[in-house]
């Protein structure tokens, strides 16, 4: 190679780099953990941020030009103690696929060896596009609109009150996702 070709290379290598050129190169995360909130935001219409397993990100919903996200916390309002009160639930916004529990423990520890061990979602298991309410412990499987697998657990979940006295809850999930359809999760 020439010395100006190979420069040019080098300079549209560069450049591919410096615009984020690896970024989507290997695909979605297959795993991590984010906190789902219940909280809603804007003025005039009305928003929450949902998570999107396939793009490993936060997308507002519902709003239009954002892409529909696979998971949102649909905050279920419940009267405890003569008190209103946020409690979490899961909901795909796509109205495709959904959640199922796998398993619900008194002991992070067993949950946590649940969710490790639990390598293959089991054939038979439905899912269901609203979840029950989510509490601690908890493993959950989504399949997303993509047809995909997620396996989830609940590390804690918080009560929250916003500025105006409105109540909502935060979900700190770990996950670990399979972007190609197969039942099995990765190591």
């Amino acid at each position: 190679m020439t010395g100006w070709k190979w420069m040019a290379c080098a300079a549209s290598a560069s450049l591919w780099l410096l615009t984020g050129g690896c970024d989507g190169v290997g695909g979605p995360e297959r795993k991590g953990e984010f906190v789902l909130s219940s909280q809603f935001f804007g003025t005039d219409s009305y928003y929450q941020f949902g998570y999107s397993f396939e793009e490993s990100e936060f997308f507002k919903y519902p709003y239009a030009g954002e892409p529909v996200p696979d998971i949102i916390n649909e905050g279920f309002r419940v009267i405890e103690g003569g008190e209103v009160v946020s409690l979490p639930g899961f909901n795909t916004p796509a109205q495709v696929n959904g959640f199922a529990l796998a398993g619900e423990f008194s002991k992070q520890e067993d949950a946590r060896e649940f969710y490790s061990g639990y390598k293959e979602v089991e054939e038979g298991v439905l899912f269901i596009t609203v979840s029950d309410i989510v509490e601690l412990h908890q493993v959950w499987l989504q399949q997303t609109s993509s047809g995909n697998y997620v396996k989830m657990l609940v590390k804690a979940i918080s009560s929250l009150e916003d500025e105006s006295g409105n109540h909502y809850n935060e979900v700190t999930l770990e996950y670990t996702y399979q972007p190609d359809g197969s039942t099995s999760f990765p190591e």
